[in-house]
């Protein structure tokens, strides 16, 4: 035996000895009612492995190429808030947190950790992007100084569209679609996406000028998803029901919200959709099977309007004007004639005759002054009339923007 084997031997005999004087220690303590407190045990790190996902590895986006909210959008981009935010990490893992911060902070505002999110904006607060990211995230986190926020971000960059589409985001939130309109048409005439232009135009339900920045906007390659969804709707007010038909089988297949809307206005099956869907009672409504709703939050302007009126509840009729005024800027009403001598409703939520009269009513005291119009009249033309409330299509809003965005603001 060599002299190192020879020392081992005696460190563990050492040692041994060491570990019997220990236990017979903390026999005797326990005797006396001592016990010595355990030592955790040392677990052992568990390393994650994430399996390939193939929704993730097809898509051919660069990270370089996201960098705010709204490049999410215009790229098409149709993975879960989830699985979006791993592909950022993915792509993230070995950049630099300075360099990449607006990335940083949208992956972890895809996961809703908002504050994480705004420390990331924050590190390079004087990129423009970084303060689009902050105000985004403070419109779908609702803070009190977000409009003030934005206003200051456009008076930094005024000839920057994103400023302004930003502040149309938030008055979309806020159900003010007249200002929200104005603020993305603004946005647009820098941007100059040929989508949000047919977006534009179908909310004022002028189908033939939507129409013309159909092919460019195909052409361009931009939010394809929601490029359809515009068509098909175009194809629901101009009654096409050859395109419609068409348009809404390369939809159907889809679960964004939006197309769940498409699969139940196309098939009258009623299926189930996320709840922060806007559209989704108006669908409903639409193909004759409506769900309850809130008198307070419900978007059935029209049913609420016709309701109202026909109960004599001035106070809720009112009440309802002065928020259609808010939302709208106006209260367009289209009169009707109608063949029956009993007056009834038209609930077609998409589109009116075209021999409608259509007039303005005007307030404060809304309810009389509609009495009065819609008695005048029906004497000036000695026909039976029937109303409707004429709005802009505003879904077409919502739609520039797309499902994960209406997810934000309304989830």
């Amino acid at each position: 035996m060599n002299e190192n084997e020879k020392q081992y031997e005696d460190q563990e005999e050492k040692l041994k000895k060491i570990y019997q004087v220990k236990k017979e220690l903390e026999k005797e303590l326990e005797k006396k009612g001592i016990k010595l407190p355990e030592k955790p045990e040392k677990k052992e790190k568990v390393r994650v492995v994430y399996k390939p996902d193939y929704e993730i590895e097809k898509l051919s986006v660069s990270i370089n190429s996201l960098n705010n909210w709204f490049d999410i959008v215009i790229n098409d981009i149709d993975l879960s808030n989830e699985k979006l935010a791993y592909f950022f990490e993915l792509r993230l893992s070995n950049k630099n947190v300075l360099e990449y911060c607006n990335q940083f902070g949208l992956m972890h505002l895809l996961r809703g950790d908002y504050q994480k999110a705004e420390r990331m904006f924050k590190i390079n607060k004087n990129n423009f992007d970084s303060q689009i990211n902050s105000g985004f995230l403070k419109i779908i986190r609702k803070d009190e100084d977000t409009f003030s926020y934005l206003s200051d971000l456009i008076e930094k960059y005024p000839k920057n569209g994103l400023s302004y589409l930003t502040m149309g985001l938030y008055f979309l939130r806020e159900k003010n679609y007249a200002q929200s309109y104005k603020f993305i048409e603004v946005a647009n005439k820098v941007l100059d996406y040929s989508y949000i232009n047919i977006a534009l135009n179908l909310y004022n339900k002028e189908t033939q000028k939507a129409l013309s920045f159909m092919s460019k906007s195909y052409l361009e390659g931009k939010a394809k998803k929601i490029l359809n969804l515009l068509n098909y709707y175009i194809a629901i007010l101009t009654e096409d029901t050859e395109k419609a038909g068409s348009t809404s089988s390369m939809l159907r297949e889809g679960n964004s919200a939006c197309e769940k809307c498409v699969r139940v206005l196309s098939t009258s099956q009623v299926v189930e959709v996320p709840q922060y869907c806007m559209l989704y009672e108006r669908v409903l409504f639409e193909i004759g099977k409506p769900k309850s709703y809130s008198l307070e939050d419900s978007e059935l302007y029209e049913v609420l309007f016709y309701k109202y009126y026909s109960d004599n509840d001035v106070r809720n009729f009112n009440s309802l004007c002065k928020k259609i005024q808010y939302s709208f800027d106006k209260i367009p009403i289209a009169l009707i004639p109608s063949i029956e001598t009993q007056r009834k409703p038209v609930f077609k939520l998409l589109s009116i005759p075209k021999t409608a009269i259509k007039v303005n009513l005007k307030g404060p005291a809304y309810f009389d002054n509609f009495k009065t119009l819609f008695n005048e009249i029906t004497k000036q033309f000695s026909k039976s009339f029937t109303f409707h409330l004429d709005l802009p299509f505003f879904e077409a809003l919502r739609l520039i923007f797309g499902w994960r965005i209406c997810q934000f603001l309304y989830s």
